[in-house]
């Protein structure tokens, strides 16, 4: 294909290597022709998995030198807002990360720059795109549950001290013969002052925005946070209550301290007057598709759920969807044709959104007090 869509990507850790890199490579309407990373060894081994023919320290170079119709931030959201900025001055499409930033300031400077650009904005909320997500979408949307109570998110990962005693000895070990674990799998969010906050920072936002694609709009947020292994430089467990402006409440705990596998699990329920709705979504990066079930009153008899089929393979999950949803958007722009399904990807408006509630939630640990709709731009 001659007329390809050239993508850049800035930043080549976890999520560009298992995420984004092959999304794209498998879309044959689209190459990565150039990256821009820091980090020599991020480099290096993203370019020889991809044969990316061009690479970059700085990614102001990149943007300089090659020629591309959009690009991939993926980088820390603490680097985001200048990315963005330098991107939008480039005139090109672009794809950015979640959390969008780590301060409402620069969500909002965020917001204005790309109100100057005609070009396609996409925020990587990609929980919009799994297949699980949009069924139930549709379910609660039907109105078959009649009046919907309770959303129940129970978000845990087991990350241990592993800077201290056998693990940390391990891992000296292992960055002795050239795997470094901690870098490979960004745990900078853990011990980075800039990361904005834990766990809850990086994941909050996207059962935040989940809400409001689901419900409409949260109106309050009423949170506990707590840290527990002194080495981290942020929470290492969150609870979060959301009142939502349908009546709902929804329950968030995030946590990286339940003792069990390192992958974690990730579940909930919504709750409602003519049945409820239980899901499983597991770790992105194993393309496993959602485990989504249905409890109505006639399965009170029997006392069993009835599965919910989610479509299977590589390219049905999140990451996939949502690139092709994106090089959609970009085809569909040069060639001046309508840009369907548009409403599905979030907008950089949303994920300020997300980031503003998050923030709001350590502010309403911090005081003890709930944070209500109208303060959670003026922190």
């Amino acid at each position: 294909m001659k007329d390809f869509i050239r993508i850049g990507i800035i930043g080549c850790g976890q999520v560009s290597r298992v995420g984004h890199g092959p999304a794209i490579k498998s879309d044959r309407r689209a190459r990565i022709v150039a990256i821009a990373d820091p980090d020599d060894a991020n480099r290096t081994s993203f370019k020889g998995k991809f044969r990316v023919s061009a690479d970059y320290r700085d990614h102001r170079d990149m943007l300089k030198n090659e020629h591309m119709d959009a690009v991939v931030i993926a980088s820390p959201p603490w680097l985001h807002r200048e990315q963005f900025d330098h991107c939008i001055d480039a005139d090109l499409h672009i794809l950015c990360e979640k959390p969008l930033a780590t301060t409402v300031q620069d969500c909002s400077s965020m917001i204005d720059a790309a109100g100057r650009s005609n070009r396609v904005i996409q925020i990587g909320h990609s929980k919009r795109f799994e297949h699980g997500f949009q069924k139930m979408k549709k379910i609660i949307g039907s109105g078959t549950l009649g009046d919907l109570y309770q959303m129940s998110i129970y978000w845990h990962y087991y990350i241990p001290d592993f800077r201290k005693g056998w693990i940390k000895n391990a891992l000296d070990r292992l960055k002795r013969y050239g795997l470094d674990l901690e870098k490979k799998y960004g745990t900078w969010r853990y011990f980075d002052t800039r990361a904005g906050g834990g766990d809850f920072f990086d994941h909050a936002p996207h059962y935040i925005d989940l809400m409001r694609f689901f419900f409409g709009e949260v109106e309050s947020i009423y949170c506990k946070t707590r840290r527990f292994i002194k080495s981290r430089a942020h929470e290492d467990l969150a609870t979060a209550i959301f009142s939502l402006s349908n009546g709902m409440v929804a329950v968030m705990e995030k946590s990286t301290l339940v003792l069990g596998r390192p992958v974690g699990f990730e579940k909930g329920h919504v709750y409602a007057e003519k049945g409820k709705i239980a899901f499983e979504a597991f770790q992105e990066y194993t393309y496993k598709p959602m485990k989504l079930r249905i409890y109505r009153p006639i399965n009170i008899i029997p006392n069993v759920y009835l599965p919910i089929w989610i479509p299977r393979g590589k390219k049905n999950t999140l990451y996939f969807r949502q690139m092709k949803h994106f090089i959609d958007r970009v085809v569909e722009e040069r060639d001046g044709s309508r840009r369907s399904g548009e409403e599905v990807s979030a907008s950089v408006e949303d994920a300020a959104i997300a980031v503003a509630w998050t923030l709001a939630g350590y502010r309403s640990a911090e005081e003890g007090c709930e944070i209500l709709r109208d303060e959670i731009f003026s922190l």
